[in-house]
């Protein structure tokens, strides 16, 4: 694999982070004239939609719990709630970070309403993102998950979904809410995506995303990325089909994390894979104009790990009320309906020693801001992630709050000896190159 590496430092504000920052703000008010100017997008859906995004992607909340918040904690409070209203899923896709299956809980729709309003009422949260599962599978009171969209119009939604159960009604009430946006998951092409996810679904996604078009409802792609696919995720091939025929206004990339259904560490990126993506990613990102994020890549737009309730960051909450640093760290801090049944709220689930002592580790290790983040094992590229770049570190971490395990198929691989070692080594083969790469 070819590697082509840029100079890139380590502190705010150097010429690689105002670099990157202005060439992807490039890329989305490009996005934004180019898709009104083919008709993607309507104008008025725009001026309702834009003004909301702004405001949220600003963090610019309800400023009086904002405010006290910082007051009484001396830090900035969490800007997004991730929540995965049901643990099922009309889908058995390999590897499955979630390991979801039919039957799975559900939250109750007067337990999602109590943690949204008071994730406004305690941080002034203006983002709330639905995971699973399959969020178009949540029922509760004849009630779905477009019903709590629509009776939060001041917040912004993302919803990350399978794309099958989206036809042409579900798309044209996304777009008469204009506060949601939806993410449809792709392994690649139609191959690839068959199989992970099974024989005919890049089909039905392909459908879904020509309802959204119809609808002119805001959209956009997920992409796992495996040491298989990778290559395919960022291939011109792939790009000119889903940005040239369709209109996705953005995509985002997950890089294959082992756990949930049968982990398997020899699927993630290599480190060498992963130096080629990133290099890649911000060659699409300038070159094509294309709003591409990377949650592992590019934590130097966002200053970091954003888990466990950071600064500015957010937690996850899962189908049985439990709260986890995020989703691909399945250990949780408590309860949520434990929390509430005492009188509590989100305040005391923000204080839980789990998330308190990652929050310590984030402050220790990463930048505030910048074009990298400073890994506490001497990688200055992209070391962000607790679990999967600095897996002895989070261990400890599990070790000294005693959080618990969640599922017996989620926890696989924080608790399987076997693939410990894997991704300890993982972490600092990544590590060594990145100091390479920087000329650390």
């Amino acid at each position: 694999m070819r590697r082509v590496l840029r100079n890139h430092g380590c502190s705010a504000g150097d010429p690689r982070s105002e670099w990157e920052r202005e060439v992807f703000s490039r890329a989305v008010f490009d996005t934004i004239d180019r898709q009104i100017a083919e008709r993607k997008l309507d104008r008025d859906f725009v001026r309702r939609a834009v003004p909301l995004w702004v405001r949220a992607l600003a963090g610019r909340g309800a400023r009086h719990a904002s405010d006290e918040f910082k007051m009484e904690t001396g830090a900035d409070p969490p800007r997004v709630l991730a929540i995965a209203p049901t643990g099922a899923c009309n889908l058995t896709c390999e590897g499955c970070y979630a390991g979801s299956e039919p039957g799975l809980a559900s939250l109750s729709f007067g337990e999602l309403e109590r943690l949204i309003a008071d994730a406004v009422r305690s941080w002034g949260i203006r983002v709330v993102v639905f995971t699973g599962g399959e969020p178009f599978l949540y029922r509760s009171e004849s009630k779905g998950i477009l019903d709590v969209i629509e009776r939060n119009p001041g917040l912004l939604f993302l919803v990350f979904t399978n794309g099958t159960l989206i036809d042409r009604a579900v798309a044209g009430r996304l777009a008469s809410l204009g506060n949601v946006t939806v993410a449809l998951s792709v392994e690649g092409l139609r191959e690839s995506t068959d199989a992970r996810r099974g024989p005919g679904t890049f089909d039905k996604v392909v459908g879904a995303l020509v309802a959204l078009e119809e609808a002119g409802a805001w959209h956009g792609i997920s992409m796992t990325a495996t040491r298989h696919n990778c290559e395919e995720l960022y291939s011109d091939e792939l790009l000119d089909f889903f940005f040239d025929k369709h209109s996705p206004f953005y995509a985002f990339v997950f890089q294959y994390m082992p756990e949930g259904r049968d982990p398997d560490p020899s699927l993630m990126p290599t480190p060498e894979q992963r130096i080629w993506m990133w290099e890649r990613s911000w060659e699409v990102i300038e070159k094509r104009r294309t709003v591409l994020f990377d949650f592992w890549n590019h934590v130097s737009l966002v200053g970091g790990c954003l888990a466990a309730g950071r600064e500015r960051g957010y937690l996850f909450v899962d189908w049985d009320g439990n709260v986890l640093p995020c989703v691909f760290a399945p250990y949780s801090a408590c309860n949520v309906r434990d929390i509430y049944s005492r009188g509590g709220s989100l305040a005391d689930v923000w204080a839980a020693p789990l998330l308190s002592e990652i929050r310590g580790w984030q402050r220790r290790r990463s930048a505030s801001s910048g074009a990298a983040v400073c890994a506490g094992s001497g990688g200055t590229l992209m070391c962000a992630c607790p679990v999967r770049d600095h897996f002895g570190d989070f261990m400890d971490i599990v070790a000294r709050t005693q959080a618990s395990p969640v599922g017996s198929s989620t926890g696989a691989c924080l608790s399987m000896a076997d693939l410990t070692s894997p991704m300890i080594e993982y972490g600092e083969d990544l590590a060594s190159l990145s100091r390479e790469a920087s000329g650390g």
